[in-house]
Parts: C-alpha cells; sequence; structure tokens
C-alpha cells in the first residue's frame, strides 16, 4: 500500500487567508466595500449627516476576517430597529423633563429653522427600515441571518 505524506506550509497558508493583499481578506474588504455603499443609499436621510457618517472597515482577528459596516451616530441605531411601539420597549414616547415634545415636520424643502414646529403630548415613534441588514443582503452572496 502506497503512502502519501502532505506538507502544508504554514506561512504561505497564513498570508493567503490573514495576509493583508491574500484573497480572503481582499474578497471581504470588496465586500464590505459594497455593503456600505448599498447601505448609504438605503438609509432614509434627512440631511445626510448619518449618511456621511456609515463607513466599513476590515479587520483580521486570529481565527477570522471580520468586515463590520455601521455608523457611530447613535440616531442610525433608531431609525435601523424603531423607536416608540415600534421599538423595544413597544410604548408611546412621552416627554421626561417637559409637558410636551417639540419638533420640526420636515415638508417639501424648508430649510432647518424654517420647518413647521410641532408639540405633541406623546408619539408612537418610527418603524425600523432595517437599512444596514437590507444592504448586507442585497450585495453578499452568502445566507444572511439576523439575530
Amino acid at each position: 500500500m502506497a503512502t502519501t505524506r502532505v506538507r502544508i506550509n504554514q506561512a504561505e497558508l497564513n498570508r493567503l487567508l490573514r495576509g493583508s493583499n491574500g484573497p480572503v481578506v481582499r474578497h471581504i474588504t470588496t465586500l464590505t466595500r459594497r455593503t456600505t455603499n448599498a447601505a448609504k443609499r438605503n438609509v432614509k436621510v434627512d440631511e445626510g449627516t448619518l449618511r456621511a457618517s456609515v463607513n466599513g472597515v476590515v479587520h483580521v482577528e486570529a481565527t477570522r476576517v471580520v468586515g463590520r459596516v455601521g455608523s457611530p451616530l447613535q440616531y442610525g441605531l433608531y431609525l435601523h430597529e424603531g423607536t416608540g411601539i415600534y421599538g423595544p420597549k413597544r410604548r408611546p414616547i412621552r416627554p421626561v423633563h417637559r409637558k410636551f415634545l417639540r419638533f420640526e415636520v420636515k415638508r417639501g424643502r424648508a430649510a432647518r429653522g424654517r420647518r413647521p414646529i410641532v408639540f405633541a403630548k406623546e408619539v408612537r415613534g418610527v418603524k425600523g427600515d432595517k437599512w444596514l441588514v437590507r444592504a448586507l443582503r442585497e450585495t453578499v452572496p452568502y445566507p444572511v441571518r439576523e439575530r
């Protein structure tokens, strides 16, 4: 009976899998860039601050290569997950320190400061848009599971 011996060059394997110019890192970088661009297209914006803050980074960890896309702005999470009765607490938003909530309503192309001001005792909130999950599903050829 014949015996075959396979010797794996560990340094070359690490370069292919985790090297900065290796095919795995290049592939994840491409997918991360595509997902970032799709997320910027998907997010509903008022003035563009959230869209401009969306970015993607690739990290090489010990046993895997991870691409992350997101925004450091806190309200990006609120637009993604929903607020008020549509969010995790499932109840209307009410003022904490005042009698009324006060906010400007976007109508047409009016500039900030020239929009109508609305006062309310409570609001229902906004439905979550899942703009990041949609962007991921649009761009990656792999199954996407939401936690």
